[in-house]
């Protein structure tokens, strides 16, 4: 057995930072497929439903999305809302290295596609529905009625 005898030599100063901001920046690309990989392209808003003896009240929560990417279609008594929230975060696009964060601390925000359907127990008015956008919640109003069995395109106002 033979021994090796002798120092190493340590790193110099600039081969050492070279290779912590490669080692950074390869931590940092890592972050961004890790989140990418826990925010699927589907998600699901949350939404409170309730009944009142005249209506059905239904609010979702869609902070950060465009009432534009939003749609509402009322089918034999189930509520559909679909949209798209686009991401915001510093993974939306390819930064330059300038741009990157040194590290992503924390990741819990959702994007992408979404798809919502709410069944309606009673029968409601589809003429009547209105849907409004506040502070990022969709209020969404639907008038009791008799008969319902077509499909409604609902129009959201600010």
């Amino acid at each position: 057995m033979s021994r090796v005898t002798g120092s190493l030599s340590p790193l110099t100063a600039e081969l050492s930072e070279q290779m912590r901001v490669h080692l950074r920046r390869m931590l940092v690309r890592l972050d961004e497929l890790r989140a990418l990989a826990s925010n699927p392209a589907t998600w699901t808003p949350p939404v409170d439903v309730c009944e009142t003896e005249d209506a059905v009240l239904i609010n979702i929560e869609l902070p950060g999305v465009s009432i534009n990417q939003v749609r509402i279609k009322i089918l034999d008594n189930v509520l559909k809302v679909e949209g798209q929230k686009e991401r915001t975060t510093p993974t939306a696009r390819l930064l330059t290295e300038t741009e990157r964060p040194i590290r992503f601390i924390c990741l819990e925000r959702s994007y992408g596609n979404f798809s919502l359907s709410v069944p309606i127990n009673c029968q409601i008015e589809p003429e009547q529905v209105t849907a409004k956008s506040r502070e990022g919640v969709l209020q969404i109003h639907m008038p009791k009625a008799k008969t319902c069995g077509r499909e409604i395109i609902i129009s959201i106002t600010e």
